[in-house]
């Protein structure tokens, strides 16, 4: 099961060039907040009511992620339009993406292991978000502080994948484009 569960996360990295640039500005915004964080020396009580909120918000907004990011998925595999029959027909640049197991792949591919990647990294995240809720009492105050700007930096990358898949449909349905 476990190779199962990481195939569409080991195409995502074999496939795409130039990686490093989706996780650019998720670990600029993740420092800033790890700066800030440090800085920022507020009382026990404050700090802790303040990272309790922002997981939980987190483990809702996840949550829905991972609900739209399947949904897309369903979309997605069960259209049969003329765009989505393109999409597998045309191959995908070489430029932005490296052939996997030897083989280039389709604009269809390079869709769904977007979205596919986005969901078991939303789902990761969401079963981490959970389980920081329920040790979060015992997590020393400064260590909060490292947790919330990780949190930080995965919820962006989420998101950033997740604009890119979107626009990526918007595009498959949008005619000529």
């Amino acid at each position: 099961m476990k190779t199962i569960l990481f195939v569409p996360l080991r195409d995502y990295y074999q496939s795409r060039k130039r990686i490093w640039v989706k996780y650019l500005i998720p670990v600029v915004l993740g420092l800033l907040a790890l700066a800030g964080a440090l800085i920022f020396n507020g009382d026990e009580e404050t700090v802790r009511s303040t990272f309790s909120e922002f997981v939980n918000v987190q483990i809702n907004v996840v949550a829905i992620l991972v609900s739209s990011s399947v949904a897309i998925i369903s979309i997605l595999v069960t259209a049969d339009n003329a765009n989505i029959k393109s999409l597998k027909e045309e191959m995908a640049d070489s430029t932005q993406y490296k052939p996997v197991a030897g083989k280039p792949l389709s604009l269809f591919q390079i869709l769904l292991s977007n979205i596919a990647y986005n969901v078991i990294v939303e789902i990761i995240y969401l079963v981490i978000l959970i389980g920081v809720a329920l040790i979060r009492p015992i997590i020393p105050l400064q260590v909060l502080k490292y947790i919330a700007a990780v949190c930080i930096f995965a919820i962006m990358h989420i998101l950033g994948v997740l604009l890119e898949s979107v626009a990526q449909m918007y595009l498959t349905f949008w005619r000529n484009r």
